[in-house]
């Protein structure tokens, strides 16, 4: 069943869609942004262009090239990502994020504002390709398959403003299909979660069954045959933040084969906090942390031995 949609919407319906594309497989290496703005249902703004990726992430990969034909060439005199940055979050304000496949797009700004050393902005999200896996049977949930299923035309291939503007009439097609006067019913209507970005802190939208089994992790028995001089031999770690390299049950499985003991919590116990997605803007004076690492930070103050690492650090370590 298809549900035919235009630009003009029939749902009062307001939110900003996103898309990026990237330099290459660094997931901060942006080079444009397309957002697109929806009121009452409808696309009322377009707007984007080129990014000047920030330092040392510029080289331009041929694979990328060859799926959205931006080049180092055409950036050179592009706004720097510190600009474009400020300019998203004014353009904007206080809507809702959605985009097709959120992982990626809200990477990007994650791992972009880190390259950078600048805050990640606050912003609630949604993705429509998790919205579509729960609404439709599809061979393939990328956004050529859910367009065609809701009946929006996709004029071109990986444009940012084309793929944007796709995005933001798939949220008004699924939202008038659930009867949804906001994204946040339309979530509801599927059983997604919104995820949230803010400094410091990354949660994903996902299936709230999803959600609700990811935390339960699985205490794995220690090794006996750990080596007693490893450096993460009998401490006492927790992590917090989405790691980049493993899933948290397999940072858990990680921390006891080396003699560690994983826990949820910080506590007294607790002797290595690994924060993951770590923006360096997180670690100032008076910047917002997550719970765990204010916490964390609370108890150094108290004079307790935490050591606070990087996801990198805590690799090496291992």
């Amino acid at each position: 069943m298809h549900w035919p949609v235009t630009d003009t919407g029939a749902v009062s319906l307001d939110f900003t869609a996103i898309e990026f594309e990237t330099a290459n497989q660094q997931p901060g290496a942006v080079c444009a942004v397309g957002l697109v703005r929806v009121r009452d249902g409808r696309v009322v703004h377009k707007s984007g262009g080129l990014v000047r990726p920030p330092e040392g992430l510029g080289e331009f990969a041929d694979f990328n090239t060859s799926i959205h034909g931006i080049t180092a060439e055409m950036v050179a005199s592009a706004p720097t990502w510190r600009r474009v940055a400020a300019w998203i979050v004014g353009y904007t304000g206080q809507d809702i994020l959605i985009s097709h496949n959120a992982g990626f797009n809200i990477g990007v700004l994650r791992h972009a504002c880190t390259a950078d050393e600048i805050p990640w902005p606050q912003a609630n999200f949604l993705c429509t390709m998790v919205l579509a896996r729960k609404a439709f049977q599809l061979p393939s949930y990328r956004l050529p398959f859910v367009a065609a299923e809701c009946g929006v035309e996709l004029v071109g291939r990986h444009q940012v403003l084309i793929n944007a503007r796709g995005t933001a009439l798939v949220a008004v097609a699924m939202a008038q299909q659930h009867e949804a006067g906001t994204p946040g019913e339309l979530a509801d209507a599927l059983g997604i979660s919104t995820g949230r970005l803010e400094p410091g802190r990354y949660i994903p939208t996902v299936r709230r069954d999803t959600r609700s089994g990811q935390y339960r992790l699985a205490t794995p028995g220690a090794d006996t045959d750990a080596n007693p001089e490893h450096p993460l031999y009998g401490r006492v770690i927790v992590f917090t933040g989405a790691l980049k390299s493993r899933t948290r049950q397999q940072a858990w499985n990680d921390v006891a084969k080396v003699g560690g003991i994983p826990e949820k919590d910080v506590s007294s116990r607790t002797n290595i906090l690994v924060v993951g997605d770590l923006n360096p803007a997180v670690l100032t004076p008076g910047a917002t942390t997550s719970g765990k690492a204010a916490r964390a930070f609370a108890l150094q103050s108290k004079g307790q031995d935490i050591e606070v690492m990087t996801e990198d650090d805590f690799i090496r370590s291992l």
